[in-house]
C-alpha cells in the first residue's frame, strides 16, 4: 500500500525552519541548505516544495500571516458589546511578544516588514496583512460599540470589482461615520505594532504595553 503523504503538513515543517533561519540569520541567510538542515530534511525535499529561495519566503509570509490569523482571528459568533470589547483587545494584544515563543515571531515578522521595502511579493502580503488587521479591529469596535457593523474598505471594493465599476458607486462610499471608525482601528492598530517594537528592543515592559493597549480600547470604545 503506497505511503499517503501530508504536504500540507510538510510545507508548514519547511515554513517553520525558514522562520528559523530568518530569525537566526536575517532573510539574506535563507537558502535552501540552511533551511534544509534547519528542519532536518534533504536539499531535494524543499526544493520539491518551491522551485526557487523567492518563493519560499513569500511563502513564509503568506505562511505566518494565515498563522497568526487562525490562532488569534476573533471568534466570528456573534457578540455583544462587552464581549466585542474583551474580544478587541485580546486580538491586539495577541500580536504582543509577551513571551519567548512569540518573541522569534515578532521579530521574523520585523524582518519581513524590514523585507516589504525592497520586495514586492513580501510588500503585497504585508499591505494585505494589516489592512485586514485595520477591518477587524474596525469590525471588533463598532460590535464593542453596540453600533451596527459597516460596509469596510474590503468590502466596497470587491462590492465594485463585481459589477466590473472602475469607480466608486454612491452606494459603496465610505460613510463619514464609518471612516472614523476606520481612522480610530488604524489608531489601535498602529498603538498595537509599535508597543511591540518597544518590547523587541527593550525599551518597553511587555505588561506595561498590554496595559496601554487595553486602556487605548477602553478610551476608544467609550469615545462619543
Amino acid at each position: 500500500m503506497p505511503k499517503i503523504v501530508d504536504h500540507e503538513q510538510r510545507r508548514g515543517e519547511i515554513a517553520l525552519a525558514l522562520w528559523q533561519v530568518i530569525h537566526e540569520q536575517g532573510i539574506e541567510g535563507v537558502s535552501f541548505r540552511a533551511v534544509a538542515e534547519a528542519a532536518g530534511v534533504s536539499i531535494g525535499r524543499v526544493q520539491h516544495y518551491f522551485t526557487s529561495k523567492d518563493e519560499l519566503v513569500v511563502f513564509g509570509c503568506r505562511a505566518m500571516v494565515s498563522a497568526a490569523e487562525q490562532d488569534h482571528g476573533p471568534d466570528p459568533s456573534p457578540r455583544g458589546p462587552a464581549r466585542a470589547r474583551d474580544e478587541l483587545a485580546d486580538f491586539l494584544c495577541a500580536p504582543l511578544p509577551l513571551a519567548e515563543g512569540l518573541r522569534v515571531g515578532s521579530s521574523v515578522w520585523a524582518t519581513y516588514l524590514a523585507k516589504s521595502v525592497s520586495h514586492p511579493g513580501v510588500a503585497a502580503v504585508v499591505a494585505e496583512a494589516m489592512q485586514g488587521r485595520v477591518e477587524v479591529t474596525a469590525t471588533l469596535l463598532a460590535a464593542a460599540r453596540g453600533t451596527q457593523e459597516v460596509r469596510g474598505t474590503r468590502e466596497a471594493r470587491e462590492a465594485r470589482e463585481a459589477r466590473g465599476d472602475e469607480q466608486p458607486a454612491p452606494d459603496v462610499e465610505v460613510a463619514p461615520e464609518t471612516a472614523r471608525l476606520q481612522s480610530t482601528a488604524l489608531a489601535l492598530v498602529s498603538l498595537s505594532e509599535g508597543l511591540s517594537s518597544r518590547i523587541l528592543a527593550g525599551a518597553l515592559d511587555a505588561d506595561e504595553a498590554g496595559a496601554v493597549v487595553r486602556d487605548a480600547v477602553d478610551r476608544a470604545v467609550h469615545t462619543d
